[in-house]
């Protein structure tokens, strides 16, 4: 009967499949707070990174193309939570918003 029983195959993991499958499991078990994350995203955006690189840009004098790309950039996050998508969908785009307007503040600042 031994020789019937398949042998446990041993499965490899690379460290991008975990990250991976846990960015999944995160956002899969926040699916249910979605609009929280969406209030919390949009109120960090709106009340924080947009007024502090508005005043960054007028007071060390950033060009017209910093208004363009933060207004795109708020446009990116907005699209997903008005149109009810999910998690997903929010996180990274509030993520690339977010890393997007603290680099302008650099630039600005620097």
């Amino acid at each position: 009967m031994a020789t019937l029983s398949h042998a446990p195959t041993a499965t490899s993991s690379s460290s991008a499949t975990t990250w991976l499958a846990s960015y999944r499991h995160f956002v899969a078990s926040n699916e249910f707070y979605r609009v929280g994350w969406a209030a919390a995203a949009l109120m960090i955006q709106g009340c924080i990174l947009s007024p502090a690189l508005l005043l960054t840009m007028f007071y060390f004098g950033g060009g017209d193309w910093q208004l363009l790309v933060s207004n795109l950039s708020f446009l990116l996050v907005l699209v997903p939570i008005l149109s009810a998508m999910p998690v997903k969908y929010i996180l990274p785009a509030f993520a690339f918003s977010f890393v997007l307007h603290v680099a302008i503040i650099l630039i600005n600042v620097l």
